[in-house]
């Protein structure tokens, strides 16, 4: 199974380096952040998610599972989760800079469309969800779905 940090953060790296995103979110590709477990402090993505800062995004890894193809292969589910500027870009505006966006440096394809690192196929965005917090503020999850080219 590949190092679920590296997978983070390699998708990390990839939305940071698409220009339209970065710019969308105040110019500072830093707002697209990975959450890393690490406790005692980092130990709850909801609660994360929750206390984002408006202007960014957080990638989360959310659960593995093993597919039942022909063979059997792990899929590794994260969550974007995107917050919008109190006064700026939408946040539909941003999961659509977000879902189609083409790295800088890159082959002019979207960064889905292409592996994010060795030992991955391209990721999948197999849904895109409204969730609303305990406060009644709505937020934008993106499902992200990257199978592994085989357990080695």
């Amino acid at each position: 199974m590949v190092d679920l940090e590296d997978l983070t953060n390699a998708l990390v790296d990839a939305l940071r380096r698409v220009p339209e995103l970065v710019a969308a979110l105040g110019g500072d590709p830093m707002r697209i952040m990975p959450y890393i477990d690490n406790n005692p402090d980092f130990n709850s993505l909801s609660a994360a998610a929750y206390e984002q800062e408006p202007g960014s995004v957080l990638v989360g890894w959310d659960d593995t599972q093993i597919t039942e193809d022909e063979m059997p292969q792990w899929l590794h589910n994260h969550l974007f989760y995107v917050r919008a500027q109190r006064k700026g870009v939408s946040a539909l505006r941003l999961v659509t800079l977000l879902v189609n966006g083409v790295p800088d440096p890159g082959d002019g394809q979207r960064w889905r469309f292409c592996p994010v690192m060795e030992g991955v196929y391209r990721t999948e965005i197999p849904s895109i969800e409204r969730i609303q917090d305990s406060e009644g503020v709505d937020y934008f999850a993106v499902h992200a779905a990257t199978k592994e080219t085989g357990d080695e």
